[in-house]
């Protein structure tokens, strides 16, 4: 079974129904009536993924947790998860960064403009771009 970070403070329709962004369900390959465990700090729900496009945009995703059964989370699992957690965060800004770089210069903005609001070297940028130049010929 998938299992997916969520928040039980972010919902629409309290906190047996966390909100899970689109983003997480395109990421995992989620479905509407998906059995999931969902885990935030040490606690973890098996859950099922739900859809309501009467919520806001950005909170029609939820998982259900009412039904759910709630299993304690070991101290050892909790590091774990803090650790991989640390070590991955640079790894996904870094990703968003190229993301974004990579729409700057598929739109035409110059790598010095893109340069001044990333953390992205020159170097990296004209190798990007390099890229894209290939891909379109």
């Amino acid at each position: 079974m998938k299992k997916i970070s969520i928040d039980t403070n972010f919902h629409y329709h309290g906190p047996t129904r966390p909100t899970i962004s689109p983003f997480v369900i395109s990421r995992f390959n989620l479905l509407l009536g998906e059995k999931v465990i969902g885990f935030q700090d040490s606690q973890e729900w098996e859950g099922i993924i739900g859809f309501d496009k009467t919520y806001p945009e950005e909170m029609e995703w939820y998982l259900d947790i009412s039904d759910g059964e709630e299993f304690p989370v070991t101290s050892d699992r909790e590091a774990g998860r803090d650790e991989g957690w640390t070590a991955a965060l640079p790894i996904g800004e870094l990703s968003g960064e190229i993301a974004v770089a990579t729409a700057m210069l598929t739109d035409g903005i110059d790598i010095d403009t893109i340069t001044k609001y990333t953390r992205l070297s020159r170097t990296r940028l004209e190798n990007i771009k390099r890229g894209i130049v290939e891909s379109n010929q």
